[in-house]
């Protein structure tokens, strides 16, 4: 249980000149609160407060609720994960509203990655989130700016940096003639299109990004054995679509696609994390 006083206490220590009238104001905003999202201590809430005003005259319009809300889903609390997600779909159905199921699927992708992972040397959006208007809102905000970055005209999607790899792959290399290669590309490109939207995004978060299963595990809301689960049959779904997809296009059997490509069957995770970092052109 975080008590209110326990909130106050701190968060005067960060801002001694609170008086009275405000530390009942922000008790009375901290009594519903009192056991939600508990992953949150007293320190840590009184510091995400103050971190957001500047002199105590700001606390009253500060959304107390909201605030603890954005900072429980960087900490990857499961509650507010859960939450996040169902204020994520509302957004991006709002903001999109001709776009068919897997273009707002792809749209969830992009702003839940944006609002809780660092990008660019900027820290997660929901990090920026200042307290005064509705978390929904500031959402929505954050959606409609992806869209119009989606919309506007670009370097190839993100997605140009799986298709790519082929250039890169040891797999092909030295292994197919030139123009098998050719049509081997062709049908790595089709093997990415084929992946699920959180599929492609897992590959790009953990092989491009770096991030590990237990700092997956947060941002999906899942246990990291369902994370890691979900790697490895993106991983597969994309090394076996590819091979089928060269079967039919080389018009070969599956045996005779296996030993052109037997060669490089330990490296694929290796060449994939590094043509990944060397090809990807634009940000997710």
């Amino acid at each position: 249980m975080r008590a209110p006083s326990s909130v106050i206490t701190a968060l005067c220590a960060l801002h001694p000149s609170i008086d009275e009238p405000q530390r009942q104001a922000l008790a009375t905003k901290l009594e519903p609160l009192i056991t939600r999202y508990e992953r949150i201590d007293a320190v840590s809430l009184a510091e995400a407060l103050a971190r957001r005003v500047k002199h105590p005259g700001e606390l009253e319009a500060l959304r107390v609720d909201d605030v603890l809300w954005a900072e429980a889903c960087l900490d990857g609390d499961p509650e507010a994960l859960r939450e996040l997600e169902v204020c994520l779909a509302t957004a991006s159905r709002g903001v999109a509203r001709r776009a068919s199921v897997s273009e707002r699927d792809e749209l969830q992708q992009r702003l839940r990655i944006r609002l809780l992972v660092a990008e660019d040397g900027a820290g997660p959006k929901l990090a920026q989130y200042a307290g005064r208007g509705a978390l929904a809102g500031y959402v929505k905000v954050v959606a409609m700016n992806l869209l119009l970055r989606v919309q506007a005209p670009r370097p190839p999607s993100s997605d140009s940096g799986l298709t790519a790899l082929p250039d890169a792959l040891d797999w092909e290399s030295g292994v197919l003639r030139v123009d098998q290669q050719v049509k081997f590309r062709e049908a790595f490109r089709k093997a990415v299109s084929l992946l699920t939207v959180r599929q492609r995004a897992l590959l790009r978060l953990n092989l491009l990004d770096g991030l590990t299963i237990d700092e997956l595990a947060p941002l999906y809301g899942a246990h990291r054995s369902s994370v890691a689960r979900w790697l490895a049959e993106a991983k597969g779904a994309l090394e076996s679509e590819t091979r089928r997809q060269t079967a039919e296009l080389l018009r070969l059997e599956p045996a005779e696609v296996e030993r052109l490509l037997s060669r490089a069957q330990q490296g694929f995770e290796l060449s994939l994390t590094r043509a990944l970092r060397e090809s990807l052109v634009s940000p997710g």
